[in-house]
């Protein structure tokens, strides 16, 4: 289904589109005799309000040479919002990784050094410090996670102004932040791995619809199921096989 991952019925507060998702896959017990994958072939409606979101802070666009930079930057630019909406939701999702804010500077090295070829087997020597949580290569997602976090709720700390939809704030991010491009670098990374288990991995970094290829989580192989596949890579991805 073309819906963000987490949303298996599309959005919230959207009960007909909801009732014909469910509908349309009940109507495959119906024709269905094996495990089947289908298309639903309709986008989840785009909600939350009245007009066109967009970011009201100006973030720098510099040339992807400039790629380190440029993200470090916007991490500075962003952060005291970060910090203003930590201190009024008393909570923040950043620290999947094991890495807490203050290390923040070491989790966009971790990013850039993969996404410029470190590889996925060991955690890159310019991010030694931190308590990693996980091994890799699954740290990588998580690593991704925490710098997504930081923006999202850096620009939503106005209180006053309307949320961005998921949508909204996935084509802010990876269209219009140096965080996108570096992201998508990683992603390609992946792609050109000789592995092709990471490329599940791909689809927590990017959501499809973003990812200029093939679907972001890649293909099942032939004769298997996608549950079958995900049990057989689970595995590989945190660190206990090879």
């Amino acid at each position: 289904m073309p819906f963000p991952l987490g949303r298996p019925l599309g959005v919230a507060d959207e009960p007909a589109f909801q009732r014909d998702v469910l509908r349309s896959a009940l109507r495959l017990l119906a024709s269905a005799t094996e495990p089947t994958i289908v298309d639903y072939p309709h986008e989840a409606p785009d909600v939350n309000g009245e007009g066109v979101w967009a970011c009201a802070i100006e973030l720098p666009t510099p040339e992807m040479s400039e790629l380190e930079s440029a993200v470090r930057s916007e991490v500075d630019l962003l952060m005291p919002r970060y910090q203003e909406a930590r201190r009024s939701r008393g909570r923040s999702t950043f620290g999947m990784s094991g890495a807490t804010i203050d290390q923040v500077d070491t989790v966009v090295s971790f990013a850039i050094a993969v996404a410029e070829g470190s590889g996925f087997e060991e955690v890159p020597s310019a991010a030694s410090g931190p308590n990693w949580r996980h091994a890799m290569p699954i740290l990588v997602r998580f690593v991704v996670e925490d710098l997504r976090a930081l923006y999202q709720e850096a620009v939503t700390s106005d209180a006053g102004s309307r949320p961005p939809s998921q949508r909204e704030m996935h084509t802010w991010i990876f269209q219009e932040t140096a965080l996108g491009r570096l992201l998508k670098q990683i992603a390609q990374q992946i792609t050109d791995h000789d592995d092709p288990r990471l490329r599940l991995m791909r689809g927590f970094i990017i959501p499809e619809g973003f990812w200029e290829g093939d679907r972001a989580f890649g293909g099942v192989p032939a004769g298997m199921s996608p549950d079958e596949y995900v049990h057989s890579i689970r595995p590989y991805l945190i660190g206990e096989q090879s």
